[in-house]
């Protein structure tokens, strides 16, 4: 039970936030192309816990879940890095074929 509640007092706030949550995947599943059930079913979870009064950690985690789930990662900046010394040398490279 979060601080500060009773269970008279977040059963109606968990009815809401689990509606909620049902509602913003089956939008996140028609967007993202996601038909697996399991799927659906952990990512209402972690909606759930995101959205739900309650410790910080849990829903910072529940957060990360989702953004894991629905958005790529940046990619690394070494890897922008070597792709751009890689362009860079292949410019040299043409440059040279071009004077010679």
């Amino acid at each position: 039970m979060p601080d500060g509640h009773r269970k008279e007092t977040i059963e109606p706030i968990r009815s809401k936030v689990k509606a909620e949550a049902k509602e913003v995947v089956k939008i996140m599943a028609e967007k993202y192309d996601i038909e697996d059930e399991y799927a659906k079913t952990a990512l209402e979870t972690a909606v759930e816990v995101m959205k739900m009064v309650g410790d910080n950690r849990e829903r910072v985690a529940a957060a990360r879940l989702v953004l894991d789930f629905t958005k790529s990662k940046p990619s690394a900046k070494s890897e922008v890095s070597i792709s751009k010394a890689e362009d860079f040398l292949a410019s040299l490279i043409a440059d040279d074929e071009d004077n010679g």
